[in-house]
């Protein structure tokens, strides 16, 4: 197994150019970092996409970079635009629709090391 990088960085607007949307889903992902306990994700999504109802076991955030989007959760709806973040505890059942073509990055947390399952 090789050795986790020490530091990495990324221009974001670089990749958010280099993973347009080119597929016939309306959305793309891209990790960009990957750890036992952590994973950053870059997603885009043309406006209309939706990232269906979903649960992760672990805390995440969800910060829009580019346009617009909304956060569901069973507590209600929340608008993200971009410079917003929000954050949800393990567990909790949300979808992700795009208002706006745009892009965010999801951030998932795992106490234990268990994001490899995925």
């Amino acid at each position: 197994m090789s050795q986790p990088d020490i530091m990495r960085t990324v221009d974001l607007h670089d990749e958010i150019a280099r993973y347009a949307v080119e597929n016939p889903s309306g959305r793309r992902s891209e990790i960009l970092v990957k750890t036992p306990t952590l994973r950053v994700v870059l997603i885009t999504m043309t406006a209309g996409t939706e990232a269906h109802e979903h649960a992760v076991d672990g805390p995440i955030t969800v910060q829009a970079l580019t346009g617009r989007f909304v956060l569901t959760t069973e507590e209600g709806a929340i608008e993200l635009p971009a410079g917003r973040l929000a954050s949800l505890a393990g567990g909790i059942r949300h979808a992700v629709r795009a208002i706006e073509d745009g892009a965010f990055l999801l951030t998932i947390s795992w106490i234990s090391g268990s994001g490899d399952q995925e």
